[in-house]
């Protein structure tokens, strides 16, 4: 069964606490924290992915909400969740839950509510630079005791200031993007099914995603992985792109076709790529992305801080007493 922090089923009143079934991936700082923020009188049981489905059905049959960490949650156990009044998730992305079935269980979904807005934007602005000055390239050369080649000595380097950035979908992640790159004087488009006054104040101009594509020095994607994005960005857009732009990469591996992108870069399509997202995770060791001096690339790590770790726990947290006090959940990605 099920671990179980707590089995403190009442507050001192007499009324009964809620039951979160917590959905633990690896070992994050999230469940300790879980554990440390939770309401007084709150039981947490916690299923990981070696818990068996009989188990997780059972913990989510007397569930009364659930707290998703890491990886997503199956549709047996929404169905097992007859109580269920949220399920919570630590994400932005939502792609781990089939909103489709909660929705006609009557479950809604919630996401971290931008928790995570602030490392995946920074992460972005990180993977932007670090293409543009070959940072890696030239971190490996100095250690190796190669002084400055050709690439990075100014003849192939380029700044961020007053380029024109595309910013593919400009939620709370891609509307800090639009804010922080403010300091760079850049010429901001963003595309969305949305417009977002946000990015808008921020100087970003709406555009359609053809037009985005084919005026920017660097495309960053910022949308949830859903059947509208599932290979948004294939070889029709790569070839709409400039020979010179760089494509970021930080929501999720399927929202581009990675072989089509493997291809853009060996035929100098587009010039660049900073991805921390795969479309097979963990990434295998011989994908050829890896093999690439112009790719920068990270293990799926752009949300993971010291600061947002907490503000996740605590949205998570508040959302669900909001419910569990009547209320309606905020964030809602899936009703």
């Amino acid at each position: 069964m099920p671990d179980t922090i707590t089995t403190n089923k009442h507050s001192h009143n007499g009324n009964a606490m809620p039951n979160v079934l917590v959905f633990s991936g690896p070992a994050l700082p999230l469940l300790d924290m879980a554990a440390e923020m939770k309401p007084e009188g709150w039981n947490l049981e916690i299923v990981t992915p070696a818990s068996t489905a009989d188990e997780i059905s059972q913990g989510a049959a007397k569930a009364d909400f659930a707290l998703v960490f890491g990886h997503g949650i199956s549709d047996e156990a929404l169905r097992a969740g007859k109580n269920l009044k949220l399920v919570q998730l630590c994400s932005a992305g939502f792609d781990g839950v089939n909103t489709v079935l909660a929705g006609e269980l009557g479950i809604p979904v919630a996401n971290n509510g931008g928790a995570n807005a602030i490392p995946v934007a920074e992460f972005a602005l990180t993977l932007m630079l670090s293409t543009l000055r070959h940072s890696v390239m030239a971190d490996n050369d100095t250690r190796a005791g190669r002084w400055m080649r050709d690439e990075i000595d100014g003849r192939d380097t380029w700044e961020l200031f007053g380029k024109t950035v595309g910013i593919v979908g400009a939620g709370k992640i891609g509307s800090n993007v639009a804010r922080m790159l403010r300091g760079f004087e850049t010429n901001t488009l963003y595309t969305d099914i949305v417009r977002s006054e946000k990015a808008e104040g921020y100087g970003a101009k709406r555009v359609d995603l053809d037009e985005l594509l084919s005026e920017s020095d660097i495309v960053t994607l910022h949308t949830p992985l859903n059947a509208s994005t599932n290979k948004l960005i294939g070889r029709r857009e790569l070839g709409l792109m400039k020979k010179s732009a760089i494509l970021i990469n930080t929501c999720r591996g399927p929202v581009v076709n990675e072989a089509d992108l493997i291809e853009a870069l060996n035929s100098g399509q587009i010039w660049a790529a900073g991805l921390d997202v795969f479309e097979q995770e963990p990434v295998d060791p011989d994908n050829p992305l890896l093999k690439m001096d112009n790719v920068v690339v990270g293990p799926h790590v752009a949300g993971k801080s010291q600061e947002s770790y907490p503000r996740r726990v605590k949205f998570a947290f508040e959302n669900m007493q909001n419910v569990w006090n009547g209320g309606k959940p905020d964030s809602i990605v899936g009703v």
